[in-house]
């Protein structure tokens, strides 16, 4: 009986965190392609400023607008695969158990707690931007900026899923264990 009620439990999971990876996967390859979006716009604006002596006034604020799509989009799904950065200094004199417990919760939560109070500190200049249609650069060459905060916003977030998801499939992983060791 309890493995049949977590079976339809688990389907509602299962789903949502497919889609969280999908939409994680998705976001990393607009960061992939932003990345080389970025080099065809600076190649081009070096060609243009030293070939024909003309600067693109776009061209920098562009580059910067799509550095900032790279980092952040890719971030959920680095995060996802586990192929962040970490400091592995007392791992090995850990237990087993307490590095899967800081791994796969204590690591997450706090990254959940930090991302989120982003998230929600983001909301509001991004909403306010939007509004109010705030512009970056200078002269001739000025973007407005609420996509660009919206998109800080929306990657935060869902970051937030994937941590979330973590948090999730770590403590079912540890109810599938305790289920098959009381079989």
């Amino acid at each position: 009986m309890t493995v049949r009620v977590l079976g339809l439990v688990n389907k509602p999971f299962r789903f949502l965190g497919s889609l969280i990876e999908h939409v994680s996967r998705i976001c990393w390859r607009i960061s992939g392609a932003a990345i080389v979006l970025m080099a065809f716009v600076i190649v081009y604006n070096v060609v243009r400023r030293y070939i024909f002596h003309q600067q693109d006034p776009y061209a920098y604020v562009i580059t910067i607008s799509l550095m900032l799509l790279c980092v952040v989009f890719a971030i959920p799904q680095t995060q996802n695969l586990r192929q962040h950065l970490r400091v592995d200094l007392l791992d090995r004199y850990m237990p087993e158990r307490v590095l899967g417990v800081a791994q796969n919760f204590i690591a997450p939560f706090i990254g959940l707690i930090c991302v989120s109070i982003l998230a929600w500190k983001s909301w509001n200049p991004a909403w306010m931007a939007l509004e109010t249609g705030d512009t970056y650069g200078s002269g001739i060459a000025r973007l407005p900026t609420w996509p660009w905060r919206m998109t800080v916003v929306f990657a935060a977030g869902l970051l937030c899923l994937v941590l979330i998801s973590q948090i999730v499939r770590y403590f079912a992983s540890l109810m599938d264990r305790q289920i098959k060791h009381e079989d």
